[in-house]
């Protein structure tokens, strides 16, 4: 069992990975840990694609990489082609070989043209999607539970909040500093495993994030004002294309999340304190 980073060695910080090694395969916008999956048990792996949450996805002697559900390595993602690639082993070593995708693979920041050698501790990069590839059978360890919302996030790459009502547990996941950006919106009743995603546009994302945020930070607060975020600040600190935005712009805002919220079963989320502004209603964790 490899316990160090399989690239490097070094103390892993990011699931499988060091901090240097996960830093340019890092996971960009809206790319979730549940985008990724091998059709390929552990126990089979003769190489591995590490991704930028640190896990490994086992690869066999001859693996296609690509979006689509025959793939052995399904990756979704718009930017990968449905047959984009193609792992091979042969007694010279580790092949790579793109399948005319439409965005490119490209390894080790050259772009393949046909066929090309493999190095073993190389990164590659379908579409938008970099992996780091492992070209030995080593046995990594078990990932944890796969989703953001539970701590499989990229180091500091994304934040992620969790908030569970009586019902359903949500997790807010997005990119970490970049305030103008949408998200996503993961979500399950309470006892399941498995994750569904919401996609939420810049507007409602960044209103739930600002709500979330405060929530944490007025945790030790008086109840009357904790987590209440005033409408004209919200009209302020939301990414509206105008900088006249005010507080009826918010309000429809606000509306627009609920009627989002309502459709997975948590439309009592975003409360509102007349006079002052808006809360949320479900305890907020990290």
């Amino acid at each position: 069992m490899v316990h160090g980073c399989p690239r490097c060695g070094e103390a892993p910080r990011v699931g499988v990975l060091c901090g240097d090694c996960a830093a340019p395969v890092a996971p960009r916008d809206g790319f979730l840990p549940e985008h990724v999956r091998s059709s390929r048990g552990r126990g089979e792996a003769a190489g591995w694609l590490v991704d930028g949450f640190g896990v490994g996805h086992p690869v066999g002697p001859a693996t296609t990489v690509g979006r689509g559900p025959t793939g052995d390595v399904i990756i979704l993602d718009g930017s990968v082609s449905r047959e984009h690639a193609e792992l091979h082993r042969g007694e010279g070593g580790w092949q790579l070989r793109d399948l005319g995708s439409r965005n490119g693979t490209v390894l080790d920041g050259q772009r393949v043209a046909g066929r090309a050698l493999l190095p073993r501790r190389a990164l590659v990069r379908f579409g938008d999607i970099t992996f780091v590839f492992i070209g030995d059978a080593v046995a990594l360890p078990e990932p944890g539970v796969r989703s953001i919302a539970t701590g499989h996030a990229a180091g500091d790459a994304v934040f992620r909040f969790t908030l569970r009502g009586d019902d359903v547990e949500l997790c807010l996941v997005g990119a970490r500093g970049d305030a103008q950006a949408g998200g996503a919106l993961l979500h399950r009743p309470h006892g399941a495993s498995a994750w569904t995603e919401l996609s939420l546009p810049p507007l409602e994302f960044q209103l739930l994030r600002t709500l979330a945020e405060r929530a944490l930070a007025d945790a030790a607060g008086p109840a009357r004002v904790r987590g209440c975020v005033p409408t004209r600040n919200l009209a302020r600190a939301l990414p509206f294309q105008s900088r006249f935005a005010n507080e009826e712009n918010v309000r429809q805002v606000v509306r627009r999340v609920r009627g989002s919220l309502t459709g997975i079963g948590a439309g009592g989320l975003v409360e509102a304190a007349p006079g002052r502004g808006y809360y949320l209603s479900w305890p907020v964790t990290t």
